[in-house]
């Protein structure tokens, strides 16, 4: 008895596919697809045109002491390469931040056409020798009207590069701070040896190295009892491994007894007063 192969057979009721037209359909479609991709496309190309204006106005803000706003304005209409849209902020803040005199900016856009960049001025934090001026990242700055910086702390160097001297007289004036005394000038010399001079007049010299160590020790000295006879110290020498040593101005022991006896007299007559 033969057996009927069903493999293959079509099924009562459903037609042949028609293979052209699927290919037909599946052309029409991507056609279809393009056009609305090229559409968006120019839709989005014409709206980015209309907005990408000119700039019509740049505004530029911050409280400068030493830069002029005429002087960035120039700098920085020169530079805008767009409108609106297409001006590259970032290469223009990079830029700005290439002016010896600006620390930080902030630029950016408001609408419909506004440039908006913020300005942050560099702050002389010390000067650099006779002449010069250093930042907070011991860069040097030129001050061509300075007569008003002259309360500012002197940094000297024989040794060193003006970084490194801003780096360790951050350092020293904020382990001075619990000390209240206040760095007037800060030197290394040619071997290498720091020397502070206070404004108070009291001069440290504190070695080539341990410095942070040496501080700490000539605090807590400072706070038992050493700060009391302010007046009369002439300078501390911290160059020993364990201890200090204290220069005492001409006629200082005289003074101090002097000043001992006159507390002595107080406190009798307050006593007798009782």
């Amino acid at each position: 008895m033969a057996t009927q192969n069903r493999r293959g057979a079509n099924r009562k009721g459903q037609p042949p596919v028609d293979n052209n037209s699927s290919s037909v359909f599946s052309k029409l479609s991507t056609l279809v697809l393009c056009a609305v991709l090229a559409l968006v496309t120019y839709g989005v190309g014409l709206l980015y045109k209309q907005i990408d204006k000119p700039l019509t106005n740049v505004m530029i803000g911050g409280n400068f002491t030493f830069l002029e706003t005429a002087e960035l304005s120039e700098l920085v209409v020169r530079e805008i390469d767009g409108g609106f849209l297409s001006v590259d902020l970032s290469h223009l803040g990079e830029v700005l931040r290439e002016h010896p005199w600006v620390d930080e900016v902030n630029v950016r856009r408001e609408w419909p056409s506004i440039l908006k960049v913020e300005v942050i001025e560099e702050v002389p934090i010390a000067r650099w020798g006779e002449k010069g001026f250093l930042n907070r990242l011991g860069e040097e700055l030129l001050i061509e009207n300075n007569s008003h910086l002259g309360a500012l702390p002197v940094l000297r160097a024989d040794f060193g590069s003006s970084r490194d001297m801003m780096e360790n007289y951050q350092l020293m004036a904020e382990l001075l701070i619990p000390t209240g005394l206040k760095i007037a000038e800060l030197k290394r010399d040619n071997l290498g040896v720091w020397f502070i001079d206070t404004a108070s007049g009291v001069r440290l010299v504190i070695g080539r190295d341990q410095v942070s160590e040496k501080m700490r020790r000539f605090s807590m000295v400072w706070a038992a009892g050493l700060s009391q006879q302010l007046k009369h110290i002439e300078s501390i020498d911290l160059r020993y491994p364990n201890g200090l040593a204290v220069a005492w101005k001409e006629g200082a022991l005289i003074g101090a007894w002097q000043d001992k006896r006159k507390s002595n007299r107080q406190e009798i007559a307050a006593a007798v007063q009782a």
